[in-house]
């Protein structure tokens, strides 16, 4: 009886025959042959070619090969954080700021001058309400507000410390002017007056001159810091400090504005420069400007701006009557910012 034919299973049937009665090499598994098509056809990484012909055992770091990208949040930060480290910071004195002279130098309130300073005390008057109510409708009632609570993040008014800020930076400025300190100046002083400090410092060091200044005490009454606000301040008699002016306006940037602040100080002061033999003691009346930047929500420290003088009658007069130029912030502090970035859309003694 025929035996039944016994099949054997491919897998020995490849292993009896001999190699030469297969010519073509055998095929790979389907899984095995999409990957080896995939990476011969799809070479668009860096990956070397002896690497790919290993199948793709060897993991990519694709964090290497692909540049890094940043988000549109991130870069405006950066762009902004390197504006705000450019953007000038003395953009001069304030339009129109009224420093009023003493009493003495000012029209007699007999006639035939008295409507004149009748004239004066309204303009004076009038000029003070407008800057107090500019500041508290651009720290109080225009604040921005919270986008959590919806509620006004309102800034303090400083009134009762303006004063107090003003003698400390007077005092440090000319400390530190004395003594060399640039460090110091760079913190408090603005540009302008730091850029003649500097360079008064420079000429010392060349000649090898020393200076030495030293405050003895104020001239006046001193009185506690709750009394130094608007309109109180103004009915103290003989205040060694007092606040002239103080005005504030808003910047051509989101959340930024301006805010500069006269006061008049008097004081004793000892000191010896270069051309004195011995220090002497000097009874002086300073009108000391400071101020503060606000730059995209970002409130700047005060700072101390400068000395100036009294406005004269002259420049009264054009203030009263209108024919001030007509030089605004705005394009002021677009000037100064496009000296330093290219183009955008006195010292105290």
């Amino acid at each position: 009886m025929p035996q039944p034919a016994r099949f054997l299973p491919r897998r020995a049937v490849r292993a009896v025959l001999p190699l030469r009665l297969s010519n073509r090499n055998p095929r790979a598994h389907f899984l095995c042959e999409h990957q080896i098509f995939s990476l011969t056809a799809r070479q668009f990484t860096t990956t070397r070619h002896r690497d790919a012909a290993m199948g793709g055992l060897r993991d990519v770091n694709y964090n290497s090969v692909m540049p890094k990208v940043h988000s549109s949040k991130t870069q405006m930060a950066k762009q902004t954080a390197g504006k705000e480290r450019s953007m000038p910071d003395d953009l001069g004195r304030m339009p129109n700021s009224l420093v009023m002279a003493p009493s003495s130098n000012l029209p007699s309130w007999l006639p035939p001058t008295s409507s004149r300073r009748l004239r004066l005390k309204w303009f004076q008057l009038k000029t003070a309400v407008q800057s107090w109510f500019s500041i508290f409708y651009l720290l109080y009632w225009d604040a921005p507000k919270d986008p959590v609570t919806n509620k006004k993040i309102r800034k303090p008014l400083e009134l009762s410390e303006r004063a107090t800020i003003a003698k400390g930076l007077h005092q440090q400025f000319n400390r530190a002017l004395a003594a060399g300190d640039t460090a110091t100046l760079e913190k408090i002083a603005c540009d302008g007056v730091l850029a003649k400090a500097k360079s008064r410092i420079q000429r010392r060091k060349r000649v090898g001159a020393i200076e030495q200044w030293k405050h003895m005490k104020y001239l006046g009454i001193d009185y506690p810091q709750w009394l130094q606000r608007w309109p109180i301040s103004v009915l103290l008699p003989n205040a060694s400090a007092r606040v002239l002016t103080d005005r504030m306006a808003p910047l051509p940037f989101p959340k930024s504005s301006f805010r500069q602040c006269t006061v008049r100080i008097s004081s004793c002061q000892w000191c010896k420069t270069a051309s004195m033999q011995y220090g002497q003691i000097f009874n002086r009346t300073e009108y000391v400007v400071i101020q503060k930047l606000e730059i995209n929500g970002k409130e700047g420290d005060w700072k101390f701006w400068g000395t100036v003088d009294p406005n004269t009658m002259e420049e009264i007069d054009k203030m009263m009557e209108g024919q001030k130029g007509q030089d605004t912030l705005a394009a002021r502090f677009r000037e100064q910012l496009s000296t330093v970035t290219g183009g955008f859309g006195g010292m105290s003694g």
